[in-house]
């Protein structure tokens, strides 16, 4: 119940207004820490690593995906600047 409390608060995150991100971020990071619940990948990526702070896809960060050999998924904050990449498959040599 606290976990689909969680959903809901960070989708509204994403769909609202700069006033209240901040409420519904703030209130979800202590649901996850008193229940001690795991974030979810799909939300885990909307934090950055430097400046732990919640990112917008599209307006506070940039998600790109790499041209190497591996593929990453390349995630830049436009708030500190700080980029980190997320692998998403290994080509093998067969």
């Amino acid at each position: 119940m606290a976990l689909q409390r969680v959903y809901n608060l960070l989708d509204n995150a994403l769909h609202t207004q700069d006033f209240f991100l901040n409420d519904h971020v703030t209130t979800a990071k202590k649901i996850i820490t008193k229940y001690k619940l795991k974030m979810p990948f799909e939300y885990k990526i909307l934090f950055c690593k430097n400046c732990k702070r919640f990112i917008v896809p599209g307006r506070d960060s940039r998600f790109r995906i790499g041209k190497s050999r591996i593929k990453a998924l390349r995630i830049t904050c436009k708030i500190c600047g700080h980029t980190y990449r997320k692998i998403i498959k290994t080509k093998h040599d067969a």
